[in-house]
This record gives structure tokens, sequence and C-alpha cells, in this order.
């Protein structure tokens, strides 16, 4: 109906009125026109930013995805070298407990040593009951096991001087007494 109401004003139109509305529509088909340029410009403008939105989106998740790996990869190290470090403290504490069990029988045993030390010492100066016979026994000793001889023990001499030292204190304090 529209359309032929139009044909119909066409059809009276003058020759001015026919002119101003050849010009309008041109004018009108030239605004339209560049609307759909920019619409058309818009659009490309929209989709360009859409493609760089994609590509950076793209490039975000493949570095997500990275650091996601990297992290999985990272926490599974960390798992590993938890685990050694823990039968390390583990390996470590039983060392401990059999060095001290170690450390107990070491003691153990350097107390019968010297207890087998001092019964050495003694057997060295039995019988000697006076001041003379300790010096004359300590001089024969002194002989047969001085370090610079060549059947001499250090250790023996030590053992020899300290059990000398003890009983000539004893016959010391027996005499000032």
């Amino acid at each position: 109906m529209e359309k032929l109401l139009s044909e119909e004003r066409i059809d009276k139109a003058t020759e001015d009125e026919l002119l101003e509305m050849r010009l309008w529509i041109y004018k009108e088909s030239q605004r339209l026109e560049q609307e759909r340029k920019a619409i058309n410009s818009k659009v490309a403008e929209i989709e360009t930013e859409m493609n760089k939105f994609r590509q950076k989106f793209q490039f975000e998740r493949s570095q997500f995805e990275h650091d996601k790996q990297k992290f999985k990869d990272d926490q599974a190290l960390f798992d590993q070298q938890i685990e050694i470090l823990k039968e390390g403290f583990d390996k470590l504490n039983a060392d401990k407990k059999k060095i001290e069990r170690e450390w107990k029988k070491l003691e153990q045993e350097k107390g019968f040593l010297r207890e087998d030390e001092y019964s050495q010492a003694e057997f060295f100066f039995q019988g000697v009951n006076s001041l003379l016979a300790l010096k004359k026994r300590y001089r024969d000793l002194m002989k047969i096991y001085h370090p610079d001889n060549l059947c001499g023990d250090h250790r023996v001499c030590d053992l020899i001087n300290e059990e000398y030292n003890v009983l000539l204190r004893q016959f010391d304090s027996y005499m000032k007494a």
C-alpha cells in the first residue's frame, strides 16, 4: 500500500519536486553508503580486535598450560626431593641410634679395659711393702718397659708411672701419719 502511495506521489509530482526527490534519494544513498562503509570498517576493526584477542587468548592459554605442566613437574620433583630427604633423615636417625649403641658398647669396653689395666699395674708392684722396695721395683720395671728400650711400650710405661705415683703418695701419707 505504501508503495502505491509513493508511486502516485511520483506521478503527480512536478519537475522540481522530482528533482528534489532525486537529490534527496541521491543524498540518502550517499549517506547510507557512508554508513555502510563505516559499519563495514567498524566490523573489520572488531574482527581484527577479535582475531588479536583470540591470538592473545590462545597464547595465554598455551602459556597457562605450559605453566600448569611446569608446576606439575616441579611439584613431582619437589615430592621426590622431600621423599629423598625423608629417607635420608630416617637413615641418619638409624645410623645415629646405631652409633649411640656402639658408643655405649665402647664405653663399657673402655671401663673393662681400664679395670684390666689397673689390675696389671697393681700386678707390677705386687708384694712391695716399703718405700725402698717400691723405688727399686720402679727402676727395674723402667729398665724393661721404657719406650726407648727394644721391648719398651709407652702405654705400659704410663701405667707403671701412674701406679708408682699412687703408691708413692700412699707411702708418703703413711710415713707422715
